[in-house]
């Protein structure tokens, strides 16, 4: 019997975007302003200083003056791109199907890499550009939790505490097993919180570390609070025309996808390492 080859079909739709912090943030936000991708942003919040006073009616009438809270400090956010690229040979694709299937794997990706930009960032060297810091290093340790129900509580006392309006939690993908395991993830259509309702950004692209690089082992990790995160993204991806970067002599096709960023992250950020295979679910 004759060998006969496959026959080439076009791919299947491809799945949506998987949950992270594109469902939490504020955004991703056209640009403000155009400048914004070349020189990053500045901007001071309304919603991080904290200070509550009171004082009392009573007779004879107090003596004192009222206090008066600062500003709040200004956030800034840094942009950065975020590239994708895909490789094939032109025989049987035309240049057309290429450029769809690298936006394609932008549009699957580009969360990723924002996540791994809030998170733990990435450094310089070899064919990496750049070298790019984490918004969540050296964020204020608020020390160990010996299982998720108690780094929970930490991380949302935390945000308590300082008098965050709009935090947020944030884990690696998996946590959500343990989370849902001590009952403590809620679902609101797509978006996932804790019981009290505060968000929680599970991410792919989050690696597990700490604030100063701690890796996570087959035991712990960190988990993450901080105030909003805000992402503002370029409204096009920019794709160069594949005829300037094709390779006659091999026949190949090198397309790039690239999208600017930039996010900004409100009011702080605190971090716990937990036991997360704790033997209870609590």
């Amino acid at each position: 019997m004759a060998n006969i080859a496959p026959v080439l079909i076009d791919a299947p739709k491809p799945p949506p975007r998987p949950y992270g912090i594109f469902d939490v943030a504020l955004g991703p936000m056209p640009f403000p302003v155009p400048q914004v991708e070349n020189y990053g942003l500045i901007y001071v919040p309304d919603d991080c200083v904290s200070d509550t006073f009171l004082y009392g009616i009573q007779c004879p009438p107090v003596s004192g003056s009222k206090t008066f809270s600062a500003i709040d400090t200004p956030v800034t956010g840094a942009p950065f791109v975020v590239i994708a690229s895909y490789t094939c040979n032109v025989v049987g694709y035309t240049m057309d199907e290429a450029e769809q299937r690298v936006r394609t794997r932008m549009s699957l990706r580009e969360q990723m890499a924002v996540e791994r930009r809030i998170w733990q960032g990435q450094l310089g060297g070899g064919s990496v550009l750049g070298n790019i810091p984490g918004l969540f290093r050296g964020a204020t340790s608020l020390g160990t939790a010996s299982c998720p129900t108690e780094a929970v509580e930490m991380l949302e006392q935390a945000l308590a505490t300082n008098g965050v309006i709009g935090g947020m939690l944030h884990a690696r993908w998996g946590m959500s097993a343990h989370l849902s395991n001590a009952h403590l993830v809620k679902e609101q259509g797509r978006l996932k919180t804790t019981t009290l309702g505060t968000p929680i950004a599970f991410g792919q692209g989050y690696d597990g570390t700490g604030p100063n690089g701690e890796l996570p082992t087959t035991d712990d990790e960190y988990m993450y609070a901080s105030g909003r995160v805000l992402i503002w993204q370029d409204t096009e991806v920019v794709v160069p025309p594949l005829p300037q970067t094709f390779q006659e002599s091999t026949n190949t096709v090198f397309a790039l996808a690239e999208r600017a960023y930039a996010v900004a992250v409100e009011c702080g950020t605190w971090a716990v390492k937990v036991t997360r295979n704790c033997t209870t679910a609590t």
